[in-house]
């Protein structure tokens, strides 16, 4: 991991990859390549392409490592052009994708961002509705039902007010998740968005579903490209438990990947919830190789101690659509 206090003689390597005067090359560094690594061989993964981990530490060239700001699959700038992918001449400026799938689930994404919440149809409100008035809950206010994705690097004053309500949701339902590093709760920065020293959730997005206008459910989401997407936290407001709400908005996820054609969704399950996941929703456990396989392809996917990694094939989009909204 490049960090300021230690690795500030690496500046003049950092310009020379292509970075721009006037902005401190480490922080810009840093936003692509942040790592802590214990054991090189074994967390490390690499190249995708040629499943080496060695890379260039002065200059651009064919060792300088890139990361897809999708999926953050590493490549080598080299490996890239060997492939006919790409064939750069300095570091991008921007962001940049590996794929037209990862740039077009990148642009569907930050489109739903500003899109709003989105009404659901009024075959699932009835139906909700019904199961209301049949558990003798009150309805009396109206029954309006919407889901939203949001997220901290797009936030207007509306979208910090529901995160912050995630944020309450979640701190509700979980003790404090606390980095053994930085002794910092990273429940709030992984739903704004934020690196915590070398723990990195830039590209999480966060799913609410709404119910005349009280956020009532939240999850997290991260989306590796077209092969897997990660929910590595949900929760429901106690208040709210028991009324199917985590399950409408699971639903509206789970139509979203199948619109950007991902495949699997994985999370990690702690054992007492673990059945709840396998038997009502459709998860299986990850098999130990199979989760070593996802991280030697770069999916630093969120795992927590005591839990077991679940995953679960999505199912394919049925109808055809230009817009995830349009159902």
């Amino acid at each position: 991991m490049f960090e300021r206090e230690k690795f500030v003689e690496h500046n003049e390597n950092a310009l020379a990859a292509g970075r721009v005067y006037g902005i401190d090359p480490i922080e810009e560094i840093t936003q692509r390549c942040i790592r802590i690594v214990k054991n090189i061989e074994a967390e490390l993964s690499g190249c995708v392409l040629c499943r080496g981990y060695d890379f260039s530490k002065s200059g651009f060239g064919p060792r300088t490592i890139i990361l897809c700001d999708q999926c953050e699959k590493e490549y080598h700038v080299g490996c890239l052009k060997k492939h006919k992918m790409a064939n750069l001449k300095e570091l991008p400026k921007g962001q940049w994708f590996c794929c037209m799938d990862c740039s077009r689930i990148h642009s569907t994404l930050q489109k739903l961002l500003v899109t709003g919440p989105e009404k659901l149809p009024d075959s699932i409100s009835d139906a909700m509705k019904k199961k209301h008035i049949e558990k003798g809950l009150d309805i009396t206010n109206g029954f309006d039902v919407r889901w939203r994705l949001i997220s901290g690097k797009i936030a207007s004053s509306e979208s910090r007010v529901l995160l912050s309500k995630a944020v309450s949701i979640f701190h509700e339902c979980f003790d404090p998740i606390i980095d053994f590093q930085s002794g910092r709760d990273l429940i709030p920065a992984m739903v704004y968005g934020r690196n915590v020293r070398g723990q990195e959730f830039g590209g999480m997005y966060c799913a609410i579903l709404m119910v005349n206008s009280t956020v009532v459910s939240a999850g997290l989401l991260r989306v590796f490209g077209q092969e897997i997407a990660e929910l590595p936290l949900v929760a429901t407001s106690n208040s709210n438990h028991g009324k199917g709400y985590f399950q409408l908005l699971f639903s509206c996820i789970e139509k979203l990947l199948a619109f950007l054609n991902v495949r699997s969704i994985v999370l990690p399950a702690a054992e007492e919830a673990e059945s709840i996941w396998t038997d009502k929703f459709g998860f299986t456990k990850i098999r130990p190789d199979q989760l070593i396989n996802y991280r030697r392809v770069c999916y630093q996917m969120v795992t927590f101690k005591g839990t077991s990694m679940l995953q679960k094939r999505v199912p394919e989009c049925r109808i055809s659509q230009t817009s995830p909204l349009d159902w």
